[in-house]
């Protein structure tokens, strides 16, 4: 079964719900090495992204993903919001304007990301930096749709 506009945004709902209700250890963890606003600003855009999706879904996969990135770069303080939204823009660009993407499509998709993040942030894996953890995740992701996984078991691996 492929990936819907509609299965993007309830993602994006979900994955709201599961930032706010992480707020707290958000800002807890980023007070240890720095100013102790992401929790309160990845909350912001992810509300911001939810309430946008609940007026009106866009029609593709790539549109749903190209106003998380929007709206991740435009409510989104610090250094997360370009990077998040690279991320997802890269991610959009990827998909393009399919009205359903497959295992392979998600597996590209989460690379585009990743190549966003490293883009952007000049990071590397080891510099204790989220590409430490989307570089492995990416990988498992292409190696579980070169076997033929869908989507879902695409994201499992991730």
């Amino acid at each position: 079964m492929g990936c819907t506009a509609t299965t993007v945004a309830s993602a994006m709902r979900a994955v709201a719900v599961v930032v706010a209700e992480h707020r707290d250890e958000l800002i807890r963890l980023d007070r240890e090495i720095g100013d102790g606003d992401h929790g309160e600003n990845m909350t912001r855009g992810f509300t911001a992204l939810a309430a946008k999706l609940d007026g009106d879904v866009p029609a593709s996969p790539g549109a749903v993903l190209r106003l998380a990135a929007t709206t991740l770069i435009s409510t989104v303080g610090g250094a997360a919001g370009p990077l998040y939204g690279t991320a997802f823009l890269r991610a959009a660009t990827s998909v393009g304007d399919a009205a359903a993407i497959d295992g392979p499509a998600v597996a590209a998709a989460l690379r585009a990301a990743l190549e966003g993040v490293v883009a952007r942030g000049k990071a590397e894996v080891g510099d204790k930096t989220m590409v430490d953890a989307l570089t492995p995740a990416g990988a498992a992701a292409e190696s579980a749709a070169a076997s033929g996984a869908g989507v879902a078991d695409v994201l499992r691996a991730a």
